[in-house]
């Protein structure tokens, strides 16, 4: 009988594939999708699902290319890894003030009167709670909450809860 994997299957190899680009990369500024699978052993719809993920979370950003090929490289959002510690009230500021908007850093400090420093922690404290993406424009990081992000977060204790009640 064959059992189909489960979600946490399917995070877990995602995951691995993502350490696999991100090792690939490392190694040179500059791939070539076709390149990147080979280098890698992923079939292209496995690396596109690594990749995908990885832009999504600002680790990898698509350089200009030539004609229809696709190129990537290693993205520096410049966000610090940070544990997911509660969210301080800086960090709240900041995701209210993103809420239904994309900004840049520079930006939100002087819309809410902050030191850019103040921001980047405060972005790099959401990032490690999974609550932001960004995305580049030339030389610009944008960044943005993630809205699949939020709804999941919401949905997530009462699904946890089910389980511990069935099991």
């Amino acid at each position: 009988m064959f059992n189909p994997p489960t979600l946490e299957d399917l995070q877990e190899t995602r995951r691995a594939n993502e350490k696999l680009v991100l090792k690939a990369l490392e190694s040179k500024p500059e791939w070539v999708e076709t390149e990147l699978a080979k280098t890698t052993g992923l079939a292209l719809s496995h690396l596109r699902a690594a990749l995908a993920s990885l832009l999504d979370q600002g680790r990898v950003r698509r350089l200009p290319g030539t004609g229809t090929r696709a190129v990537y490289g290693l993205a520096d959002p410049g966000l610090a890894d940070v544990p997911a510690t509660p969210l301080t009230e800086d960090a709240k500021r900041v995701r209210d003030y993103l809420e239904g908007r994309a900004d840049s850093a520079l930006y939100m400090s002087e819309q809410l009167r902050m030191s850019r420093e103040d921001v980047m922690k405060a972005l790099s404290l959401l990032n490690a709670h999974g609550m932001i993406t960004c995305t580049f424009v030339g030389s610009l990081v944008i960044f943005r909450l993630k809205e699949t992000q939020a709804i999941g977060q919401e949905q997530a204790p009462a699904q946890s809860g089910k389980k511990k009640q069935v099991a």
